[in-house]
């Protein structure tokens, strides 16, 4: 008898290693020639710049380099500001057994923490402690079948696996630049000393064809004037942007998301039409970062029978991953910060930065709890005291409720915490108020299991075992119980027992409900 097998090709992801690491690295940095003899470091931070991820046999190997800023006070002069760059090479990788070129990897970095040591008034250590992980997700395809065809009576049972994979991503760059003019209440530039950027006020749609986004690049500028009553000044200037990405949405879409960063990658500064230094040329980029996830619904042949026939059946059984559910939340927050010295006025703060870190995550039904802490730094100017430049730094607990459908212990939570809308406010003469907003993202991933026909054989029974049927049963339905599983049971169809009984062939079965069941004696 020949049955033949309707097969069809699906794609699937398997998550096959997750890996987090810390990472030290530390390097001498020297005064550049022309510039005056360092006494004292008042501040220092970094920015990490990866140029290339290369997967190899059970690592992944990445270089880049950790790009610093240094300020500093020259010897016996405190009221002059030097600034320095410097960089550290960054070139190690990460074990992960068992992954190769063929899988996806998402490499995620962050500064952990900074320390400087000077070692003479020409040279700085600079160690950073640096945050590393790697995901490694293996792409297969495997065989489904979805119909079975016979030249004798079949009786099919059918079941859905639905998976929800990424499908879409990629990075869209936006060149953001303008000509900022100092304010004529601020003193001219000597030297710019750091620049720093920050969206604001950031919207993201999704269109049919498109993602838009748009928002404000904050620049602050942080410089030394030729004023001795002011020799370091801050002053802020905002530049709009507005961009898109071409991503067609499919109709089998479910999540999408977009994060935007934005970095400087030049500056400088030219003369007004007076001849005075006030004009900062400045252009950034913008990246916007998407991912897409589609939901594929196949029906698929998961058990088969012939009435009056012996049936074994050889299975295939493959593991995958998939997006479960997505939740998200957004909490708006005030914080107070102490500020040692006297709280400066807000012209004075350079920036303020949210370092979200997620310290446990607890599930409770349908509900995860996010909690920990965010680092908050703030960098402003103060000209009374000896160092100028300083550094406050708070610790501010969170805690944030969100309800995702399909949560449960065995599923890989992946959380993500981002400060949007910062902004800060003297609150009295000794405290800053902090505003600003927690956007929670948590993808919950689950690996599952989905079981396929390798084979079917069918070979006829003996007179002997049809007479092992009974002729008619009279049988009190129990728990577990459904009319494909008593009618393969008792060798005869489903639409049999739902006609001698009149029953609804979709409705389920009652605990205790009786039934009638006759032996089919021709097929």
């Amino acid at each position: 008898m020949s049955v033949e097998l309707i097969r069809k090709q699906m794609g699937l992801n398997e998550m096959t290693r997750r890996e987090n690491v810390q990472v030290v690295k530390e390097r001498d940095i020297i005064v550049p020639d022309g510039k005056p003899d360092m006494q004292r470091v008042l501040y220092l931070d970094g920015d990490i710049n990866i140029d290339q991820i290369d997967v190899q046999e059970d690592r992944v190997v990445y270089k880049g380099q950790l790009d610093t800023t240094i300020l500093y006070v020259p010897q016996n002069n405190s009221k002059e500001i030097y600034t320095m760059k410097g960089s550290i090479p960054l070139e190690d990788f990460v074990i992960l057994d068992g992954v190769d070129n063929d899988q996806r990897i998402a490499f995620n970095y962050n500064i952990e923490h900074m320390h400087w040591n000077i070692l003479n008034e020409r040279k700085l250590n600079v160690k950073a402690i640096i945050g590393v992980s790697v995901e490694a997700t293996k792409p297969k395809e495997i065989e489904l079948v979805t119909d079975v065809r016979s030249d004798s009576p079949i009786q099919t049972s059918f079941d859905t696996v639905s998976i929800v994979r990424p499908s879409q991503n990629g990075v869209e760059k936006l060149i953001v630049k303008d000509e900022l003019t100092i304010p004529q209440g601020k003193a001219s530039i000597a030297e710019i000393l750091k620049m720093n950027t920050e969206i604001k006020e950031e919207q993201i749609k999704r269109t049919d064809s498109e993602i838009l986004y748009n928002g404000i690049v904050e620049v602050s500028t942080m410089y030394t004037s030729q004023d001795e009553d002011k020799p370091v000044e801050v002053v802020k200037h905002r530049i709009p942007f507005a961009g898109s990405s071409d991503v067609t949405k499919p109709g089998e879409e479910v999540y999408w998301n977009c994060d935007l960063t934005v970095k400087p990658t030049y500056m400088q500064v030219s003369p007004d039409y007076d001849g005075e230094d006030r004009i900062v040329e400045v252009e950034c980029i913008v990246e916007a970062k998407y991912n897409t996830y589609d939901k594929n619904d196949e029906t698929i042949i998961d058990d088969v029978y012939f009435p009056g026939k012996k049936v074994t059946i050889a299975n295939n059984t493959s593991d995958y991953m998939t997006l479960a559910s997505k939740g998200a939340a957004k909490a708006s927050k005030k914080e107070m910060v102490t500020v040692d010295s006297g709280a400066p006025d807000t012209e004075q703060i350079f920036s303020v930065t949210l370092k979200p870190m997620v310290e446990e995550k607890q599930i409770n039904g349908d509900k995860l709890t996010v909690s920990g802490m965010v680092e908050a730094k703030i960098v402003y100017i103060d000209p009374e005291n000896m160092n100028m430049v300083q550094t406050a730094v708070e610790m501010l607990p969170f805690n944030q409720e969100l309800v995702i459908e399909g949560l449960s212990k065995d599923a890989y939570i992946d959380v993500k915490v981002q400060p949007k809308d910062i902004e800060v406010s003297a609150y009295n003469k000794n405290d800053l108020m902090i505003d600003y907003a927690l956007d929670y993202i948590a993808n919950v991933y689950k690996k599952d299991i989905v079981q396929t026909i390798n084979q079917i054989n069918v070979e006829d029974m003996d007179k002997e075992e049809l007479n092992n049927y009974p002729s008619i049963t009279v049988y009190a339905a129990k728990k577990g119980d459904s009319l494909w599983n008593l009618a393969k049971r008792f060798n005869t169809t489903v639409q049999d027992i739902v006609e001698i009984n009149d029953l609804d062939e979709n409705a389920a079965l009652n605990l205790g409900q009786k039934l009638i069941i006759l032996k089919k004696t021709k097929f």
